[in-house]
């Protein structure tokens, strides 16, 4: 991390006026000097850049020993020592060590080793050591050991060590330890070690540890989470006390697995995946249906297990499962899913452990179908899925929409 600060800091080719300081430097103090354009054309003279003033004023570029109050230049500011105070330049600020008040600049602000209080810049903020406070910047705020409080960057943000409270970026927060720690970022998060309360982002979020919440557009990583886990494709955790939503969540340790396999009044043959944890999974399946032989249904839901007995369990699922054709003449493409043909079941089912490997279910089922059933609408007659109903409607629509609702049974082996 001290080579990301390196790299700011010569990137804006300052390195040779930061003039870090001992705390054992004796200094001379002034009450106020005003350098006209560049030094040594100031109040002072050329042992400006040793002295420190309560008052500062700077028409261009100006280098003192610190500043006790107020600085202000319509270019730059170089304070040697440290800054108590505020410190406002059309451009950029520098100090050699601590801040203590608000740096304010058009391009970026610098701070030598600690600072308390608030860097904001039109472009970045660098903290060589502990920010205590406030960064915002446009592009980049980096705090080279520890934050405690606020980075808000409309590009990246970057805690060397650890973060305890809250990171905000337009596309990436970084921190190499979190403390109780916040990120939300419009791309990515990542904390290396420690525990952070809430990720947020729109592509992934990376954790060692989540007492929380993780939520992103695309895929979560953690080590041990205690919350919650939400994404849109996939998340990934060593363990977790919670439950992960996804379209597929990958629990290594205390995860939920089992494969089925299942019959319906409706299909003499189903496999279905099931993972996650046990009290939330997700559903994949796959089965075929009673009636022609390159009719087939794919689908997938969610599910929970509650423990019933030491043997027994109940099962509560939902599942969604839509038509495919396979090399059928009739259908313009070999896997044929234009047609709307939807099969929605939730099962109630009651499980056996035979042994520690092989479960036995069977239940009760409540049905739904929704199907476009209109012949000229796709190139093949209405197939019905259910075999029987107690509703059965046709809206009269160009689709003719036909809704059917009957109650069934399941029953499967698992493993």
């Amino acid at each position: 991390m001290k080579k990301v600060v390196t790299t700011f800091l010569a990137t804006l080719v300052l390195g040779t006026l930061m003039l870090a300081q001992e705390d054992t430097v004796v200094y001379e103090h002034g009450p106020f000097q005003m350098t006209f354009f560049f030094p040594p054309l100031s109040t002072n003279g050329a042992n400006n850049a040793n002295i420190v003033n309560d008052v500062s004023l700077n028409l261009f570029l100006g280098v003192s020993g610190g500043v006790e109050a107020f600085e202000a230049g319509l270019f730059m500011n170089i304070d040697n020592y440290y800054m108590n105070g505020a410190q406002l330049a059309g451009f950029g600020n520098v100090v050699g060590t601590h801040v203590n008040g608000a740096q304010l600049a058009g391009f970026f602000n610098v701070a030598g080793a600690n600072s308390r209080g608030f860097q904001g810049a039109g472009f970045v903020n660098v903290t060589n050591t502990h920010l205590h406070g406030a960064q915002g910047a446009g592009f980049v705020n980096v705090a080279g050991g520890k934050t405690t409080g606020a980075q808000v960057a409309g590009f990246v943000n970057v805690t060397g060590d650890t973060l305890n409270g809250f990171q905000g970026a337009g596309f990436v927060n970084t921190a190499g330890k979190s403390n109780n720690g916040i990120q939300a970022a419009g791309f990515g998060n990542v904390v290396s070690h420690g525990h952070a309360n809430f990720q947020g982002a729109g592509f992934f979020n990376v954790a060692d540890e989540i007492e929380g919440a993780q939520a992103a557009g695309f895929v979560n990583v953690a080590g041990k989470v205690k919350g919650v886990q939400l994404a849109a494709f996939l998340n990934i955790c060593d363990s977790i006390e919670g439950v992960p939503l996804a379209l597929i969540s990958i629990v290594k340790q205390n995860g939920y697995r089992k494969l089925s396999f299942n019959v319906s009044e409706v299909q003499y043959a189903n496999l279905s995946y099931k993972m996650g944890v046990k009290n939330l999974y997700n559903i994949y399946s796959f089965g075929k249906p009673f009636g022609p032989a390159s009719q087939w249904m794919f689908g997938g839901g969610l599910g929970g297990e509650i423990d019933l007995t030491e043997k027994m369990v109940l099962n509560i699922e939902g599942t969604v499962q839509q038509e495919l054709w396979i090399a059928n003449p009739a259908t313009p493409y070999f896997m044929y899913i234009d047609r709307l043909n939807l099969y929605n079941t939730l099962k109630v089912l009651f499980g056996w452990s035979v042994d520690d490997k092989v479960d036995l279910h069977v239940g009760p089922t409540f049905n739904v179908s929704v199907a476009h059933s209109n012949p000229d609408f796709g190139v093949l007659e209405w197939n019905q899925i259910p075999p029987y109903s107690f509703y059965n409607h046709t809206n009269t629509n160009y689709e003719q929409t036909n809704v059917q609702i009957w109650v069934g049974i399941q029953g499967s082996i698992s493993f």
